[in-house]
């Protein structure tokens, strides 16, 4: 069962959605996810998982630039934020590149309690509202420099087809300054970013075309570096991916 709520209003842009979930198979469950665009946070209520086999309980994980394996015994309860980096930054109280490719244990981020808290509420929107209480302080400090947001915005806009050199070019930064900035309020230096969400262009669109097709749609020079990129982010070629991705889902 997943359930998916909004967030309040003053979380809009900066929650960039919520979910309640409860999981229960009659064997462990391991999959491959990710890398995606938001800085994640998982409150788990009882089982552990498994990230990459180091063993998390609640968590919060940074921007990756490739899948994680994820892990859990074969029931699952709790609760996902996705966060817009440039909001995350305010929540972790530090510069996001100390989060990238990693999980951190949620209590050296979050009240330990809040955990217990959202166990024992009433329902799904009881914990949601408790969620939006807890957030809400803490993201109304986020204040991203208005370049590295605008840059941040315009690779999205543009699905990471944007070079580096040419952000820098139009904000005036070296490009030295852009990958620092980058660095610390996003987490991935621009170049990782644009490759990023390229992939996840990619991965959105892959069976809609041909690949050669989707290599040209996403920005990559041709299909053999599309096939690259999937390998390198996944481990799999673009069709095999498809397939477990498909296995996976069912």
């Amino acid at each position: 069962m997943m359930i998916r709520r909004a967030p309040a209003a003053p979380l809009a842009g900066r929650v960039t959605s919520y979910y309640g979930f409860e999981v229960e198979t009659p064997e462990p469950v391991r999959q491959r996810e990710g890398p995606g665009t938001d800085v994640v946070v998982i409150l788990t209520f009882e089982e552990h998982w498994l990230i990459d086999g180091e063993r998390r309980t609640s968590f919060i994980g940074g921007l990756h630039d490739r899948q994680v394996t994820t892990e859990h015994p074969g029931r699952s309860l709790g609760m996902q934020v996705n966060l817009d980096p440039l909001a995350a930054r305010a929540l972790v109280g530090g510069p996001l590149h100390e989060l990238a490719h990693r999980t951190v244990p949620l209590e050296e981020i979050l009240d330990p309690f809040l955990i217990e808290r959202l166990a024992d509420a009433r329902d799904w929107n009881a914990r949601f509202a408790l969620l939006d209480g807890v957030l809400a302080p803490r993201l109304a400090d986020a204040r991203p420099s208005p370049e590295v947001a605008w840059a941040w915005r315009r690779l999205r806009a543009t699905h990471g087809r944007v070079a580096s050199g040419e952000l820098a070019a139009e904000l005036g930064w070296s490009r030295k300054r852009i990958v620092a900035r980058f660095r610390d309020e996003i987490g991935l230096p621009p170049k990782a970013v644009a490759r990023l969400l390229r992939f996840e262009r990619a991965r959105e669109l892959a069976g809609t075309m041909s690949w050669g097709e989707l290599a040209f749609e996403c920005g990559f020079s041709d299909q053999s570096h599309l096939i690259a990129e999937f390998r390198r982010i996944t481990g799999r070629t673009p069709e095999t991916f498809l397939q477990d991705t498909a296995a996976q889902a069912a």
